[in-house]
């Protein structure tokens, strides 16, 4: 009986025309990839790609098979999206902005702590975006979002400001979960790469901030932006201000 994965590693052959392609997408080695679509091969007793000298194509059961394969990633990807907003819909202890002095009396660690535990309200920008504080430790934050139809930019993906604001948030709040009572920061830079496109397709995804460095009047931190599966895509580092307390 064929399973998920079977129609999964067509997909990344027809997807990438090759097995190295695939081979790289999946995460196993081009031999593992040989291997296995030999083993399904045989165990339809059809052949499903044409060995051509410009890459893989797609035979007639070949054609078949992906197409189910990508109805099931679409189901997939729904069913992950609702989990997500039913997940979102629990934690969420409603948005709002903390007060200064507030802010001021707590470390970064323990603010960003009792955001998480929704005795501090999510930023409004959190809600404008659809994601989240998911986790905070002294030098790491990390963000959780899910790309929708609503991000997509005129040329049909999530647009970049998406993955950015994320990643921002991310690398910024590493930086933040350094702060002592009374420390304050800013933003002084952030790079970014893009690696692949999100759609509305992709499923959540997290965005990782750890510290490089930090002074005293700066810090530096990097991060990543990947999906459920480890998939990669986009990476940034960032330069942050701090403005040591007053007093």
């Amino acid at each position: 009986m064929l399973s998920w994965d079977d129609f999964r590693y067509v997909k990344a052959i027809a997807d990438h025309r090759s097995l190295d392609g695939a081979a790289e997408a999946l995460g196993i080695n081009h031999s593992t990839a040989f291997r296995r679509l030999g083993q399904i091969e045989q165990q339809l007793n059809a052949r499903l790609f044409n060995r051509e000298r410009s890459g893989y194509g797609l035979t007639t059961e070949g054609e078949a098979m992906l197409q189910r394969a990508e109805r099931m990633e679409q189901e997939v990807a729904a069913f992950e999206r609702r989990l997500h907003r039913q997940d979102a819909d629990a934690r969420a202890p409603g948005v709002g902005v903390v007060p200064l002095d507030m802010i001021l009396s707590m470390s970064g660690h323990d603010f960003l702590k009792a955001m998480i535990a929704g005795t501090l309200p999510q930023p409004p920008m959190a809600a404008t975006l659809g994601f989240r504080l998911a986790e905070a430790a002294e030098g790491r934050a990390v963000f959780e979002g899910l790309p929708e139809f609503r991000h997509y930019n005129p040329i049909g993906s999530v647009h970049g400001g998406f993955a950015a604001t994320l990643l921002d948030s991310a690398l910024g709040c590493a930086i933040f979960s350094t702060m002592a009572k009374g420390e304050t920061w800013t933003t002084l830079e952030l790079k970014l790469n893009f690696v692949r496109p999100l759609n509305q397709d992709t499923g959540a995804v997290r965005a990782e901030g750890r510290v490089i460095h930090r002074g005293r009047t700066v810090a530096t931190s990097e991060g990543d932006l990947r999906d459920g599966a480890g998939k990669l895509y986009a990476h940034a580092t960032t330069t942050c201000m701090i403005f040591p307390a007053k007093g």
